[in-house]
């Protein structure tokens, strides 16, 4: 009788042990299928590419000797798109030379937009877009602002140039650069 118990017992536990690896492997594939959505989202999500090509491709600062490739960013699930080699063109801004807001941001990197901090009003900014047409501006507000002013970043001012980074201590701050089309 007692081998019969444990005989008993021992199916018990293989059966429980089976289940258990079963909801396990249901559970993994839940959840790989939950990652699987969240990437096709965030792929659905992805800015759409801009047939204009008045969209900026490079961007440079001579008297901060800053050159750095512009590419097409944005926010996805809430998250700015960043590179630690190129600077960003946020999409739903405006394009070079239509007369709105061309907003372009970077990490604060010494590769990007690191010296961005040290540029001064009269400064030149030139920006070349996907044709080669170079625009060039000039810098007339230097600012720092809270991270969650981003209502900032936007200005209803014609023919402007918004840069924008991190700034001050631990990236507490952002620093906006205003720069205003020369014709």
């Amino acid at each position: 009788m007692a081998k019969r118990k444990t005989k008993r017992t021992n199916n018990f536990i293989a059966s429980a042990l089976i289940s258990l690896g079963f909801l396990l492997i249901l559970l993994g594939l839940f959840s790989q299928t939950q990652i699987f959505f969240r990437y096709l989202m965030t792929f659905r999500e992805r800015p759409v590419a801009t047939v204009s090509q008045n969209v900026p491709t490079k961007l440079s600062i001579p008297a901060q000797n800053i050159s750095v490739n512009v590419d097409e960013g944005g926010i996805i699930n809430g998250e700015w798109v960043l590179s630690n080699t190129d600077a960003f063109y946020l999409p739903t801004s405006g394009k070079l030379g239509e007369g709105y807001n061309t907003i372009i941001y970077a990490h604060n990197t010494a590769k990007l937009f690191g010296r961005l901090t040290n540029i001064r009003q009269g400064q030149e900014i030139l920006i070349k877009d996907k044709t080669g047409k170079i625009y060039k501006y000039i810098v007339v507000s230097v600012r720092e602002i809270n991270p969650s002013d981003l209502k900032k970043l936007y200005s209803t001012q014609k023919n402007i140039l918004t840069l924008f980074t991190c700034s001050g201590w631990a990236d507490t701050k952002r620093t906006i650069v205003r720069a205003i089309l020369v014709k």
